[in-house]
């Protein structure tokens, strides 16, 4: 009960019954009347609602950065995945006894880290492969602990395809004439090699001629007991020298696919013959007219000396005809490549002897172990890539992650789980033709161009954008939340006091009806 404003809200009450006159002389000039600060209390909470019920929520959906789900945890767990390779192995014998000591002896040689006898060493060492195996693995996993062989340095990286470049060097064609048809030496050695190793990757064939690219170099001259009396030394040291400016002229860029040189280098009479020596002083292949070395990762240079019966014959006619030897120097080219390719040069072991083959193709064991060497790369490349992919976005938010990307990486995900189990199964190509593809699609993850769409815009720069556009317009409105909670409040408060003062003025105006 306040009886104070209770007489107060009585007299106006009463003046305002007996006429207008109190009521129209109260107003003034320059206050709004009630239903206009009504109306401006309205115009803010419009306002209001407008900025931050609709602009805001807008705003921070069309400029939030689209981030789809990943499988954060189940890469992770890729690190706990094993890859095990299963193979079959048939004993052939001429009694079943004799098969059955035979497999016992082997399956006891394997599990053995001593090894066993010289038919468990042929299949682990020439076979199997198990030592490069782990080798790879634990190389590519973890580079600081483990260092590569030379067959791993040499092997060139996992690819989906490869450009084989084959090229003819006549660095004096007015002095030496080269007849060589590299279509038809293609089509009888090369291409059936790399018909059957097709299923680790996809090869494209090229061939080219250079012409005026002699040495950067002078060989030496060294007199020997030949027709010629004398020939032409290069030290290992410098053949490295010798691919440098070959490789300006090659033109191995033509594609993004890795490019294996193959370089026939025929020098003139006049040069000839010219022979490689080792570190030792002495030629590497004494008794060849072909000299050959390899340039890991790159691929192979062949220098073929024309004949010195032939060099002697014509020395007066000043332009010599040579026809290269096509089976020498392509089987330097195809042992090339199987170096290249990862089909290793196998360390003898005593007792025991590899059949010679009759063609280019790579035995059916050594493409087996080709592919299991591919498989544990491509699986394990794989791995790190999407692992260091997660971790990348998990880091930093501000990467895009499209549903393409993401849909490349869980099919990724799926690929290698898959792989590792076929794999594990004894299914060789499956395994492989499944960690090729899982390998290929956690590149194109890993490399997509929407990933670095807004790396450049980072979190400061957006502050510095936004503040100076959305500071003015937020000051007024959160300034008139402050008047709106005001008049809020203040109507709730004249309301209660004036049901209060109703009260009062019942309670004291019934005595005088009485």
């Amino acid at each position: 009960m306040q009886p104070i404003h209770c007489h107060s809200y009585l007299r106006i009450h009463r003046i305002k019954n007996n006429g207008n006159i109190m009521s129209n002389s109260s107003e003034s000039v320059g206050y709004d009347s009630p239903s206009d600060a009504s109306y401006r209390i309205y115009a803010s909470i419009s306002f209001a609602i407008l900025l931050l019920g609709v602009g805001v929520p807008l705003w921070w959906h069309t400029t939030a950065v689209p981030r789809v789900a990943l499988p954060y945890d189940g890469i992770a767990r890729l690190s706990d995945l094993e890859i095990k390779i299963s193979t079959k192995i048939f004993v052939a014998a001429f009694t079943q006894d004799r098969a059955n000591l035979l497999a016992d002896e082997i399956r006891d040689g394997l599990k053995s880290a001593a090894g066993g006898p010289k038919l468990t060493q042929v299949l682990s060492d020439w076979v199997l492969l198990d030592k490069s195996l782990a080798l790879t693995r634990n190389a590519l996993a973890e580079p600081t602990q483990f260092s590569l062989d030379k067959e791993n340095r040499r092997r060139f990286p996992a690819n989906p395809a490869y450009d084989v470049l084959l090229t003819l060097v006549n660095p004096y064609p007015e002095k030496l004439s080269v007849n060589w048809n590299f279509p038809t030496v293609i089509d009888e050695y090369v291409k059936p090699f790399l018909d059957e190793v097709s299923v680790v990757a996809n090869f494209s064939l090229k061939s080219q001629w250079l012409y005026l690219m002699p040495l950067e170099m002078t060989p030496k001259q060294i007199p020997d007991s030949t027709i010629l009396g004398r020939h032409y030394a290069l030290p290992e040291d410098v053949l490295q020298q010798i691919i440098t400016p070959l490789e300006k002229k090659l033109a191995s860029q033509i594609s993004l696919n890795p490019c294996i040189n193959l370089v026939m280098y025929t020098p003139p009479c006049d040069q000839a013959p010219l022979h490689i020596y080792t570190r030792t002083g002495h030629r590497s292949r004494p008794a060849s007219n072909i000299e050959a070395f390899l340039s890991p990762r790159w691929g192979g240079v062949v220098i073929a000396n024309p004949p010195v019966e032939t060099c002697k014959e014509m020395e007066d006619q000043g332009k010599v005809t040579f026809i290269p030897d096509a089976a020498g120097i392509m089987g330097f080219f195809i042992f090339h490549l199987r170096l290249l390719l990862g089909i290793p040069d196998l360390a003898p072991i005593s007792g025991t002897s590899i059949v010679q083959l009759d063609n280019s193709k790579p035995r059916q064991w050594e493409l087996d172990a080709l592919l299991r060497i591919k498989a544990v790369e491509q699986l394990t490349s794989a791995k790190l890539t999407l692992q260091s992919l997660a971790q990348l976005l998990e880091e930093i938010s501000n990467i895009v992650i499209t549903d393409t990307v993401g849909d490349r990486i869980n099919g990724a995900l799926e690929l290698v789980e898959d792989s590792a189990k076929k794999l594990n199964r004894g299914e060789l190509l499956d395994g492989f033709a499944l960690s090729k593809e899982a390998f290929v699609t956690a590149e194109t993850a890993f490399t997509d161009p929407s990933l670095l769409a807004l790396l450049y815009f980072p979190d400061d720069q957006k502050y510095a954008v936004y503040i100076p556009l959305f500071l003015p317009v937020m000051i007024p409105v959160l300034l008139s939340l402050t008047n709106i909670w005001k008049h809020i409040f203040s109507k709730k408060e004249s309301k209660e006091n004036k049901v209060d003062c109703d009260k009062n003025t019942e309670e004291i105006e019934k005595p005088k009806t009485d």
